[in-house]
């Protein structure tokens, strides 16, 4: 009995992760692939992040970057592990009540591909 419970309690969270995958893409995620990488907290859940031009950010000392289309300056979040670069982006729209993405929205997070040495 209480491996069956500690069984339940570990895989919880696998089941959960499912769920949440399968609903997102079900509902239409433009890249499900996407949320298998990057955290909710860059607002992916939202369909907000998007592949990006290498020109589209300017590289600034210690690790951090300008996106070129609001003059705003953030850290690398991660590297991206398929070699190009994303932007996670949206703002709230209260009246609709939806999150919209567009070029002068609020960068939350950036990923980068890893340089070879």
């Amino acid at each position: 009995m209480h491996r069956l419970l500690a069984a339940c309690v570990l895989l919880l969270p696998v089941g959960l992760f499912w769920l949440w995958f399968n609903m997102a893409t079900v509902f239409g995620h433009s890249n499900p692939w996407l949320l298998s990488w990057i955290p909710a907290t860059c607002c992916v859940t939202n369909d907000c992040c998007w592949e990006v031009s290498e020109s589209e950010l300017r590289p600034l000392p210690d690790d951090n970057y300008e996106v070129k289309s609001t003059g705003q300056v953030r850290k690398r979040t991660d590297w991206s592990p398929d070699g190009k670069h994303y932007r996670c982006a949206c703002d709230y729209d209260a009246a609709s009540r939806q999150w919209v993405k567009h070029q002068g929205a609020n960068t939350r997070c950036l990923f980068i591909p890893m340089r070879g040495f």
